[in-house]
């Protein structure tokens, strides 16, 4: 039976046609495995591609280049139902997707059909009795009976549903509208680097470039070179033809600084000079270098209590912290639990090829959990999960045994260590240290805990983490 409804002298063939010419809305056809078959006139004009850039593709591969963001095709495919997303094209364009599976007479996947609405023309019909969550953030309310229900909150396809979140993407939201220093703080595996590239993309620096740099993960002879670039023959082991650096990279787009507190001292001096008067200089050059940037840096450690021990400058703490946004723990948002643990499960089931299921039960015993790893724990117990239910569904044993197998490990006193007692001392000291400082979440309470001075703590962190 037929879903197409029209009048006995009406042309089918004709209606269709109509529609599709001349539809607001961007309609998009393609085959099981992704491949982009047919597209109408406004989905170009949507998402701004020509016709021949997108037929014959793979819409993955179009994501992966930046024509869209999110993707949506995969989850689809995975779930084979019907699911939409707030997506933001390459111009920051906001877009409402739908991806919808067409099964043929067995059941099996043959098409996904996407249609997509611009969301600027969704928001001239709304008048929210709130500030509008803009972007990939979105609201949706119901009125029923005179009603308001509680607004839900998406980002990235993530239900946010605790007050302290929602909180913190509305300053991000207004924050990226203003290029000014940005400095995310929170526990390690909050999120701060998917919130660092929110803030990128909301901006109208959306199109640039967005460079991000882990501070902690550069060799600190090296690091200077990195940000900074440098000259031909500048030093030992340089390029013959110089180096542009991941600064001057990140010219009218976003830097992002991860781990700043991992920083050298004497190069804070050279970051500093560059947050004052936007100019680079290399290495072995003493030309400027223009860079006009957003700068957003990150970090887990307690600033403060650096800049008491001598470890990180007071004047680029202050000039970095233009903004501050401190993103709450999982464990002060368990709410979300449940929908960042099915958005894993999805992303994971997708990727090895599993169909995975979550009961609600397992679900809740996860909101029992610590997750002092935050998300990033989350995220690896999901994957863990997956692959150890033989049956494809994740109940509340899975969770339960392979939780505490994880913590079991996590807080083993016999951890492997080697060399001389020395050496094994020091090693065990630094474990402790890390572990202490990672449960209480800042240096100054982990001295206290561990009945040392701070300064002492602090430069033993320092002189075992080289």
């Amino acid at each position: 039976m037929s879903n197409l409804y029209v009048l006995p002298n009406v042309n089918a063939h004709e209606f269709n046609s109509i529609l599709l010419e001349y539809a607001t809305d961007g309609i998009l056809l393609t085959d099981a495995t992704g491949h982009v078959i047919a597209l109408n006139k406004s989905y170009s004009t949507l998402f701004d591609v020509l016709p021949e850039e997108v037929l014959g593709r793979n819409i993955e591969k179009l994501a992966e280049e930046g024509a869209w963001s999110p993707s949506l095709f995969q989850r689809v495919a995975q779930k084979q139902e019907t699911l939409s997303v707030v997506q933001t094209t390459r111009h920051g364009k906001r877009i409402l997707s739908t991806g919808t599976p067409v099964f043929d007479d067995n059941q099996t996947l043959r098409y996904v059909l996407f249609n997509d609405r611009d969301m600027s023309l969704q928001s001239m019909l709304e008048s929210p009795t709130s500030e509008p969550i803009e972007v990939a953030v979105h609201a949706q309310s119901k009125e029923e009976h005179g009603i308001a229900e509680t607004e839900q909150y998406t980002l990235n396809g993530i239900v946010i549903k605790s007050a302290a979140m929602k909180k913190q993407l509305h300053l991000a939201l207004r924050v990226a509208k203003f290029p000014i220093p940005v400095l995310l703080t929170g526990e390690s595996g909050v999120g701060k680097s998917m919130i660092a590239r929110f803030i990128h993309d909301q901006s109208p620096r959306r199109e640039g470039t967005f460079v991000a740099i882990n501070c902690g993960a550069i060799p600190e002879q090296l690091m200077e070179s990195e940000l900074f670039g440098h000259t031909k023959g500048a030093f030992t082991g340089a390029s013959t033809r110089g180096k542009k650096g991941r600064i001057e990279a990140a010219h009218g787009g976003t830097l992002f600084l991860d781990e700043i507190s991992e920083m050298p001292y004497l190069l804070q001096v050279k970051l500093l000079q560059f947050l004052e008067t936007k100019q680079i200089y290399p290495v072995g050059s003493t030309v400027a270098v223009p860079v006009d940037c957003t700068v957003i840096a990150a970090t887990n450690q307690h600033i403060p209590s650096m800049i008491r021990n001598k470890t990180f400058r007071e004047d680029l703490y202050y000039r970095l912290n233009g903004v501050p946004i401190e993103l709450p723990s999982l464990r002060e948002r368990k709410e979300e639990i449940p929908s960042l643990a099915h958005f894993f499960l999805e992303q994971y089931s997708a990727r090895f090829g599993i169909s995975a299921t979550l009961t609600d039960a397992a679900c809740k015993a996860m909101q029992g959990l610590e997750f002092k790893g935050n998300v990033r724990e989350l995220s690896h117990l999901i994957q863990r999960l997956i692959i150890v239910a033989e049956q494809g569904c994740i109940d509340t044993d899975h969770v339960r045994e392979w939780a505490e197998i994880s913590v079991r490990y996590e807080i083993s006193d016999t951890d492997a260590y080697s060399g001389t007692l020395s050496e094994q001392v020091s090693q065990f000291e630094r474990d402790l240290i890390r572990k202490t400082v990672q449960r209480c979440g800042n240096q100054e309470k982990a001295a206290k805990e561990l009945g040392m001075h701070q300064s002492t703590l602090s430069r033993k962190m320092h002189s075992t983490s080289s």
